[in-house]
């Protein structure tokens, strides 16, 4: 079949029929409101740029300010479902503050390695070291229980995710302790020094004495006093005795260990880290429960 070929006429049909589309469309583009157009680009704009500068300013701390009010009314709001059912967080917490305080930061470890610290010691050098640790240990600890409360407190962390830490923060140390009396192949990593008093910092006061995980429990349990039962008091008293007790201990601790023999006093340990344990389960699953509770209740809102 040949192929057609196109005449002059057919030329000229196609190119009026194209002008004819032109028009058509460059005609209806004429008939669009390009006046209201302009009108809503305008509003849009800002005359001078400082002004959509300041909006944008202005406008984005009103949105952080609403971010900011809506966590206060949602720890505000845990405080008052702990508060209403006393059971989440413990009928007798202050007890249970209690035992995990003297657990971490109590006497309980330090008389083993004070005594192996002061092994090659006389009398006198023994009571120094002990006295030094005490000191250095009430002030350290003072200190980040006196100062946890503004940072935690700066940031509006919830008590929910403050539980979670504090029961995170047990079950990992309670099972490394755990499985630990079971290594038969460990080493004593305590050297025993020449001069007990170049041990005071590391490793007596750090972390024989204060422990990573007590440090940050202490600053846990002072910042959820302070939310909930308003009482720093009794926490600060507290941690003084279990302080006190540290110095005793230490000063007797050869008798001490005389008296309660080293099995013994790992049976004695190993019954602490399994309470340890049991107790960072509990702050766990309270820390579930009081978030479920506070999902609930964002949902009524």
């Amino acid at each position: 079949m040949e192929p057609r070929n196109f005449s002059v006429k057919n030329y000229i049909t196609i190119i009026i029929v194209a002008v004819i589309c032109l028009t058509v469309i460059f005609g209806e583009l004429g008939n669009l409101p390009t006046s209201s157009l302009a009108e809503s680009l305008s509003n849009n704009s800002c005359e001078p740029v400082q002004e959509c500068i300041i909006l944008s300013q202005i406008s984005e701390s009103s949105d952080f300010d609403s971010e900011e009010e809506d966590l206060i009314n949602i720890i505000e709001q845990q405080i008052k479902f702990i508060q209403e059912l006393r059971a989440i967080y413990g009928k007798n917490s202050f007890s249970r503050l209690a035992i995990i305080l003297f657990m971490t930061i109590g006497p309980i470890k330090i008389i083993p390695v004070f005594v192996r610290l002061t092994q090659n010691a006389n009398k006198k050098s023994r009571i120094k070291l002990a006295i030094r640790s005490f000191a250095l240990s009430t002030l350290a600890i003072f200190a980040v229980a006196l100062s946890s409360q503004n940072i935690l407190n700066k940031y509006n962390i919830s008590l929910s995710s403050l539980l979670a830490a504090a029961g995170v923060i047990l079950f990992l140390i309670s099972i490394k302790m755990l499985l630990a009396q079971y290594d038969t192949d460990k080493k004593n990593p305590i050297p025993i020094p020449d001069n007990p008093l170049t041990a005071l910092i590391s490793p007596l006061t750090f972390p024989t004495i204060l422990t990573p995980q007590g440090i940050a429990l202490v600053m846990i349990s002072m910042t959820i006093a302070q939310r909930l039962d308003n009482n720093v008091d009794r926490i600060l008293g507290l941690i003084m005795v279990i302080m006190i007790l540290n110095l005793v201990c230490m000063l007797y601790a050869k008798q001490i260990l005389n008296f309660l023999k080293p099995t013994l006093l790992q049976i004695l340990s190993l019954m602490l880290n399994i309470i340890q344990l049991a107790l960072a389960i509990s702050f766990i699953f309270s820390a579930i429960n009081l978030q479920i509770l506070t999902i609930f209740y964002i949902l009524e809102q």
